[in-house]
């Protein structure tokens, strides 16, 4: 499998961005250093901005490149205005070569995937129930639309992981405020924490400008917290 033209220009999208002076054309962007056991492990640079949309209608538009030592994944979200996810695609390389291509198209209450490897192809479609939320494994910037719960009220959501057969409901709450040390200064942040009904839990903070900082996986023992706040 050859890379195509939609891993050109994600990768684009993520590594040409503007200087400051247009910075306020995006909602957040930034890098996250991936640790995992206390060891770095990757990178994963993104931007996320508004968008004129399809048929012309406002959204948002968040690209993503991850580099980890062996391969290399790109991931593109489309969403509506109000955040709620429309498209996904995913491109995945190992030695130069694309080894998985993912494409998901959420319409109404239905989820259509369609996976491409060296394997074959398979396509299968499930129905969800709004609010949804589309997390990727390895891209941790799409917490940034998980809708963040009003202290001491969790919050219910379904969560689509397209590798996965099925969406699950899950519980996001407000676990109160942080502080948080990014790059190289003491951030304050507010941190939540997302549950999920085998028991697992994904732990994300923002800081008060609304900017993505850190997600944490303690079952996997890894963190992935921002280089920089945003405005630096």
């Amino acid at each position: 499998m050859n890379p195509g033209p939609l891993a050109a220009t994600l990768l684009c999208a993520v590594i040409q961005v503007p200087g400051r002076a247009a910075a306020q054309e995006f909602l957040d962007r930034g890098t996250f250093v991936i640790v995992q056991g206390g060891v770095e492990i990757g990178r994963e640079e993104f931007a996320i901005r508004p968008t004129a949309g399809r048929q012309g209608q406002a959204g948002v538009l968040a690209v993503s490149t991850t580099r980890f030592r062996d391969r290399e994944v790109l991931h593109a979200l489309e969403l509506a205005a109000d955040h709620s996810p429309s498209s996904l695609q995913e491109t995945e390389s190992a030695d130069g070569r694309v080894i998985r291509r993912l494409s998901a198209q959420i319409s109404g209450s239905r989820v259509s995937v369609r996976t491409a490897s060296n394997a074959g192809e398979t396509a299968r479609e499930f129905p969800v129930h709004p609010p949804i939320v589309v997390l990727g494994d390895d891209a941790f910037h799409t917490f940034y639309f998980v809708p963040r719960a009003a202290t001491g009220a969790p919050r219910t959501i379904a969560v689509v992981r397209p590798r996965d057969e099925r969406p699950v409901s899950a519980t996001v709450t407000a676990l109160g405020l942080d502080t948080l040390l990014v790059g190289d200064r003491p951030v304050p942040a507010q941190r939540y924490v997302l549950r999920l009904p085998d028991g697992d839990e994904r732990q994300f903070w923002f800081g008060v400008a609304g900017d993505l900082l850190k997600v944490a996986v303690p079952g996997r023992d890894l963190v992935a917290t921002r280089t920089e706040p945003a405005g630096r």
